[in-house]
């Protein structure tokens, strides 16, 4: 592995690349399409795999060190109580609980901080508390759960037990409207960040869903997004975007403006070298199969980005099956 001093950096060089968890693996140590990361109370990483509907058995939560050492996973394929299917985001209550977005069952699943299966709340539908196709997933300094009502196009406000707090948004492309919402992200102040998937585009409100301003346009050059999903934001204010369909994740200022690109610069990752070191025969055709490494190396439909308290950004590269690692310098 190259040292962190000749690790490459960012398209503006405002982050380094530091390292790779993954490898397509069903269960235990690896992911199947992983859809959303963040850290843990217990300062693990969590990672939602949604696999695909021919391999059901890899749709869980894996949880691993931010070093990549496989811990365990928990939650597995189903509609019955503490099961999902579409998972699309999990986030943490400030009591430690683990929240979960199931797009098919248009639920919330809770667990416990021992990952046992406690609740679920939700149900189809477009009236208060009510759900269709729930995605991004942030529970803000008040306590509340702000849950992207997708199909609904609007967000909105719950206790943590699911009862309905507030709402905002309707279908369209005005201010404070959206088309097909996405990923959410809450600041230090409070302040909401919406990406609206169709209008590529994200928004900034308020705690009660005022509007504040929007930035991005439809399009690959700087600023401009083709079909954002995933959002963070970090202790400094700045934003980070999953450009899905450009296959990077933009970096913004608190005002919108353009600040960096990450492409992605993965190499092997730990669980990667393990297989091949009990697995010489892959290795040794591997080696002799001609192929250009280098667009492997870059993002393939990035979904979900979390940054933590020591400035590592998490990047889950979905069509990788990985989870790409930068440190902001």
């Amino acid at each position: 592995m190259t040292t962190e001093t000749e690790q490459p950096v960012s398209t503006q060089g405002f982050y380094r690349y530091h390292d790779v968890i993954g490898l397509l693996s069903p269960a235990g140590p690896g992911f199947s399409g992983p859809v959303a990361v963040t850290t843990g109370p217990d300062g693990m990483l969590y990672v939602a795999n949604r696999a695909n509907p021919k391999q059901p058995d890899g749709v869980r939560v894996s949880r691993c060190t931010t070093d990549g050492d496989y811990l365990d996973q928990f939650g597995v394929w189903g509609e019955g109580p503490g099961e999902f299917i579409w998972v699309t985001d999990i986030a943490f209550s400030p009591q430690g609980e683990v929240y979960l977005a199931d797009e098919h069952s248009h639920r919330i699943s809770v667990f416990g901080a021992d990952r046992q299966f406690i609740r679920t709340f939700g149900g189809h539908g477009s009236g208060p508390g009510e759900l269709d196709r729930p995605s991004g997933l942030e529970f803000g300094p008040g306590g509340n759960l702000y849950v992207v009502d997708t199909l609904n196009h609007r967000v909105q406000a719950l206790t943590a037990n699911g009862e309905f707090v507030s709402k905002w948004g309707a279908l369209g492309d005005a201010e404070g409207q959206f088309n097909m919402p996405w990923g959410i992200a809450i600041d230090i102040s409070g302040d909401v960040y919406v990406t609206d998937w169709r209008n590529d585009r994200v928004q900034k409100f308020d705690a009660e869903g005022n509007f504040l301003m929007a930035f991005g346009a439809s399009g690959g050059d700087e600023g401009q997004f083709n079909r954002p999903n995933g959002i963070a934001v970090d202790a400094d204010g700045d934003i980070y975007v999953c450009d899905w369909l450009n296959d990077r994740v933009q970096v913004f200022d608190r005002t919108g403006g353009f600040k960096d690109v990450l492409i992605g610069h993965s190499g092997m990752s730990k669980w990667g070298q393990a297989l091949l070191d009990a697995n010489p025969d892959i290795e040794r055709k591997l080696e002799l199969a001609v192929q250009n490494i280098e667009p492997k190396r870059r993002f393939y439909r990035p979904v979900s980005v979390h940054v933590d308290k020591n400035g590592k950004v998490y990047v889950a590269d979905c069509y990788r099956h990985r989870v790409q690692i930068y440190q902001k310098l």
